[in-house]
């Protein structure tokens, strides 16, 4: 069996979208599957439409809610109801090409490895703005736009793919842990890494996992998300998730708990941006800013453990919620 799992927080529009989508899916021969939505502490419709959806569906359709705010916590509590033996995600803003399931599937018997990560592309609902640069040497970096595009061909990754399509066999989560319950959006938090965690952790673990190029996932950028603000807020974010994973160079100076070479590089790059006259070259800086600004607040933030020693690593590992 595969269990389908789909997050939701206060999104019910944009979930109808989703659900309806995953209702064309041909499943692979000979295999069943159900799907999983987790409210994860929703205030507006999102439990009413699921019902409804699943009183229609012709396939099992379960309903779950989680009260601990956060997208790992949903993550995790989907994990742990799915009776699946392969684990499948995505969001719940995203449209699923009915194909979606079998290439999964297809990537899994032909790598024979623990996840697969599926094609996301991006679909412009609205015109691009012009500041806005993705491709080029101020290209912006993918995570901003949930874009996870390798090309045509399968093969074996050696990088994370995104959370809005992943798959995994349930085992990894008993033998290695579920989703960091630090990193991960939390309600209007729009802090990251959950997935990429996890599957760095895997990677260096020496288990394998693959790209599904024919797995598609259209990822869509709303309006509100067009602005330079959530761009700033998403570098931001990236950098603190960087400070809580890598910690400290070998014997860094400290000010005030934070490495002082990353004052350093804030100042290198506040001065690139002030200094760069392209419009599309200084926004590009600008975020460049905001990640330093990150790094330097996870730091200070994370300063009793991030250096990952043995106090450290207990400190740490509440956040590794076990099966």
């Amino acid at each position: 069996m595969i269990s389908v799992i789909v997050c939701s927080y206060n999104r019910s529009e944009s979930l109808k979208k989703t659900l309806n989508s995953l209702a064309t899916l041909r499943t692979p021969f000979g295999e069943a599957w159900e799907m999983i939505v987790v409210d994860n502490n929703s205030i507006d419709d999102t439990a009413k439409v699921v019902k409804a959806f699943a009183a229609t569906s012709h396939f099992i359709v379960r309903y779950l809610f989680e009260p601990n705010q956060g997208l790992s916590h949903a993550r995790n509590a989907g994990i742990r109801a799915a009776k699946g033996e392969i684990v499948a995600f995505t969001d719940d803003d995203v449209t699923v090409d009915p194909c979606w399931l079998r290439e999964l599937l297809t990537v899994f018997d032909q790598f024979r490895c623990v996840g697969v990560g599926g094609r996301i592309l991006v679909s412009w609902d609205h015109q691009k703005p012009s500041w806005l640069e993705t491709e080029g040497p101020h290209a912006i970096r993918s995570g901003a736009l949930v874009s996870f595009d390798l090309g045509d061909k399968p093969r074996e990754l050696t990088c994370s793919p995104f959370g809005a399509n992943m798959a995994f066999r349930k085992t990894v989560f008993e033998n290695y842990g579920f989703f960091r319950t630090d990193l991960g959006r939390r309600g209007n938090n729009l802090m990251i890494g959950e997935d990429s965690e996890f599957c760095d952790r895997l990677l260096r673990a020496g288990q394998k996992l693959a790209y599904a190029p024919a797995a598609l996932v259209y990822h869509p950028i709303p309006r509100e998300r067009l602005d330079k603000a959530h761009f700033q807020a998403h570098y931001f974010n990236y950098g603190n998730y960087v400070a809580r994973l890598e910690g400290f160079r070998d014997n860094a100076k400290l000010w005030f708990g934070v490495p002082r070479y990353l004052f350093r590089s804030l100042l290198t790059y506040v001065c690139k941006w002030l200094f760069t006259f392209d419009s599309k070259g200084r926004f590009r800086s600008k975020l460049d800013v905001c990640e330093c600004l990150g790094q330097i607040s996870g730091s200070y933030i994370n300063r009793s453990y991030i250096t990952l020693g043995e106090a450290g690593q207990e400190t740490l590992t509440k956040h590794f919620p076990k099966a």
